[in-house]
C-alpha cells in the first residue's frame, strides 16, 4: 500500500488558488507601514509622534476606504 498523504503545512494557505503575476504592493506597503511606525519609536519623542500621528492615519485608512467603496459600486463592472 501507498503511504498516507501529509497535510499540508501552514503556509500551503498563501499558496493555494490561482496562480498570482506580478509584484505584491499590498504586502509592500504594509511593511514599510510597520518599518516607518517602528523606527519613529526610536526617535525622542517617538511615542508622543505616533499617538499624534495614529488618529491622522486611522482617518485617512477609514476615508480611503469609504472611497474605494462608493468608486467600486458607481464604477459599472466589465463584463467577460
Amino acid at each position: 500500500m501507498s503511504e498516507p498523504k501529509k497535510p499540508p503545512g501552514a503556509l500551503w494557505l498563501f499558496f493555494y488558488g490561482r496562480r498570482r503575476r506580478g509584484f505584491p504592493w499590498l504586502l509592500a506597503w504594509v511593511a514599510l507601514g510597520v518599518l516607518v511606525a517602528a523606527l519613529s519609536f526610536g526617535l525622542v519623542a517617538g511615542p508622543d509622534l505616533s499617538r499624534a500621528a495614529f488618529p491622522i492615519f486611522f482617518g485617512l485608512l477609514i476615508l480611503g476606504a469609504i472611497v474605494f467603496a462608493i468608486t467600486a459600486w458607481l464604477r459599472p463592472r466589465k463584463r467577460r
